[in-house]
């Protein structure tokens, strides 16, 4: 080995070793938004790097193919040991970063065959050492300008997939993996091909056919675009889902304050003829102790009472519409055996419409029972309790909580664990309804009232 085979030795080893670091620190780009902002995301990275190196330096020949995709699985190893939430998209992360990845250094290659063409019938005459430092410059350039392929591919990719850390359903990872797989799968074909044609030619298919750089050039820039209008289609049809969703919601509160304002009209309407009838009663009660039929005159009293209870509500808040939700809501309660403590009191200034105080309460409530019934304690507990803080009118819901509350690192909203479409949107009407009023909401766990409980208050301000 001459000096110069050396020196073109070392420069491809470093070229190797520059290019796969660089793609490790896009992984790490591409892959960090969608943890916990603690998580050691750069130890993926790490490990993606090291594996390329071992498989690259192993005595064994490996395929290109088949290392990155090693390379690919390792790293999404490494994201399932430090974030187990998710798999789905994780999956989706590395399989969609191979493909990436083959796409922006595919385009490099092809750049590199066209201008070693044109390099060769422009420089033929200069000497080995001209070739060797046009060689290093051309493998620094190459390093860069695969690195901004790869680095612009993923930052606009992550502008339109969003930041979003999110469970996908079986239909939402098909519809997004499938381009990328399909791209793969290309990849490893057209390699068996090339392989194929130099073993049986000797040659290689850009050096037998000149046209084929400039075709080729463009497929993986194809496949990208296939990529992106995919995702941004996809994230187009999700938001108009959830907004869908959302206006369901929306409108199952409107019906439900409807059902909760006649209900209020039948109550008044009953307590109206109960006290026009009050009369009648006091004068029927008068004749039977005036005849001396005390036995009859009990039993009358006792009927009265019972229809004078019925017109009773349980809670007695100061608003009609929140006095039938509370009164509701306990009945619930109690049938599920579970212990209501309220101590909630409709702000007297009427400055918050009463719609908003029934989203919060409605929401709050229901996610506070369906969240004891997850855990399924001995003794649940629900409080429920309102007070004024300078110009802030606070309501307080807590619930027995013994589990380990995780929260969405975007939204500061827990994670739910209920599935089905429709679910986590209780939370985020809160949410708007608060930030109607220029609040906002906060939930953590702490000991309330000398239980370990998960607390959401919803501070809303008032003039």
């Amino acid at each position: 080995m001459n000096d110069f085979e050396l020196y073109y030795k070392i420069s491809s080893e470093l070229y190797f070793l520059s290019t796969t670091l660089l793609s490790a620190y896009c992984l790490v780009y591409w892959i960090k938004p969608f943890f916990p902002p603690k998580s050691k995301v750069w130890k993926i990275g790490i490990l993606y790097f090291c594996t390329m190196i071992i498989l690259n330096y192993m005595p064994l020949f490996i395929p290109s193919v088949a290392a990155y995709s090693i390379g690919a699985f390792m790293a999404f190893f490494a994201m399932c040991l430090i974030d187990r939430s998710y798999i789905s998209q994780k999956l989706f992360l590395a399989t969609t970063f191979f493909c990436l990845r083959w796409q922006a250094w595919r385009v490099v290659i092809h750049i590199v065959n066209i201008t070693f063409r044109f390099s060769i019938l422009l420089f033929k005459d200069r000497g080995e050492l001209f070739w060797f430092w046009f060689s290093a410059a051309e493998c620094v350039l190459d390093a860069l300008t695969g690195f901004l392929l790869l680095y612009g591919c993923v930052r606009l990719l992550l502008r339109i997939y969003g930041r979003k850390r999110e469970n996908m359903e079986i239909r939402e990872f098909l519809i997004l993996l499938i381009p990328a797989v399909s791209s793969i799968y290309t990849y490893g074909a057209t390699q068996f091909l090339n392989n194929a044609y130099v073993r049986d030619s000797g040659k290689y298919l850009s050096d037998t056919y000149t046209s084929y750089d400039f075709l080729m050039i463009f497929y993986p820039v194809i496949c990208y675009i296939t990529i992106l209008t995919t995702v941004y289609v996809f994230r187009q049809w999700k938001k108009e889902h959830e907004e869908d969703k959302r206006r369901e919601v929306f409108s199952k509160q409107i019906q439900d304050l409807q059902s909760h304002i006649t209900e209020t009209e039948k109550l008044y309407k009953d307590m109206r003829n109960l006290r026009h009838d009050m009369g009648n009663h006091l004068m029927t009660l008068k004749q039977l102790y005036t005849k001396g039929e005390y036995a009859e005159a009990e039993k009358y009293a006792d009927s009265l009472a019972c229809e004078m209870q019925k017109t009773a509500l349980a809670t007695q808040s100061g608003n009609p519409v929140t006095d039938v939700i509370l009164s509701e809501r306990k009945k619930e309660m109690d049938e599920k055996e579970i212990d209501f403590s309220c101590d909630f009191h409709y702000p007297a200034d009427g400055e918050i419409n009463a719609f908003d105080i029934s989203i919060i309460l409605n929401n709050g409530l229901s996610n506070a029972i369906e969240s004891i019934e997850r855990e399924c304690h001995c003794a649940p507990h629900i409080f429920l309790c309102s007070y004024r803080m300078k110009n802030m009118f606070v309501v307080e819901i807590a619930n027995s909580f013994t589990g380990e509350l995780v929260t969405d690192d975007q939204s500061g909203l827990p994670v739910t664990a209920k599935n089905g479409e429709g679910h986590g949107f209780g939370l985020s009407s809160i949410r708007h309804t608060a930030r109607k009023y220029l609040g906002d909401i906060e939930i953590g766990q702490e000991i309330y009232k000398q239980e370990r409980c998960c607390v959401l208050r919803v501070m809303l301000q008032t003039m």
